[in-house]
Order: C-alpha cells, then structure tokens, then sequence
C-alpha cells in the first residue's frame, strides 16, 4: 500500500478516511483508529440498509487482486452467501460496492 492515499476534496466517502467520522456501524478494520491505514473499510449502509465497501483511494475501478481481498474479508465476516454489488447513485467517481446476500434457494 502506498503512503499517501488519493483523496479528494469535497467527496463524502474520501472523507470518511480523512476524518475518521462515521454515524454508522463499522464492520472493517476492527477499530476505527485504523481506517486511515486500511486500503478499504466495510460499514453500514444506512439508505441501503446493507454493509458498504468504501475503497481508501478516490478512483473508479480497482485491480483484480484488490476486488479479491475485499470478497475474502466480506465472505469472513458476512460468509458465503454473499456478493458485491455495484450500485452508483450518488458518488459516481469513486469505487464502493455493497454486500447483498445471495438466494440459497437458487
């Protein structure tokens, strides 16, 4: 991870990294002293009442291996039954997903 993340003025989720300030439940890293040093956070959506994943650096896309180790610490927490789920509605420009559970019926 490089030192100093690509955030941007005037973006709510940048801002989260940058002031550490949450109203929401924090599901990753543990402690909230560690969000400046994680490459991505997990916390509660409260409009789509579902866990959001918010990647640190303010860019549209991430690489395979990222999307691999925010799918590992999501299934560790939420299990298997899961998947990431792309919805951009009001942040367009910087990458975030949300953790939907899958049907087991099929």
């Amino acid at each position: 991870m490089k030192d100093e993340p690509l955030l941007v003025d005037g973006c709510p989720l940048c801002k989260i990294f940058k002031d550490k300030s949450l109203s929401t439940k924090l599901y990753w890293p543990l402690n909230k002293n560690d969000i400046t040093k994680s490459e991505f956070i997990i916390i509660d959506n409260l409009t789509y009442k579902t866990p959001e994943v918010i990647y640190m650096d303010h860019v549209t896309t991430i690489t395979r291996e990222a999307w691999g180790r925010i799918l590992y610490r999501c299934k560790t927490l939420f299990g298997n039954n899961i998947m990431l789920k792309s919805k951009y509605k009001d942040v367009s420009d910087h990458y975030h997903c949300y953790v939907e559970k899958i049907d087991e019926e099929g």
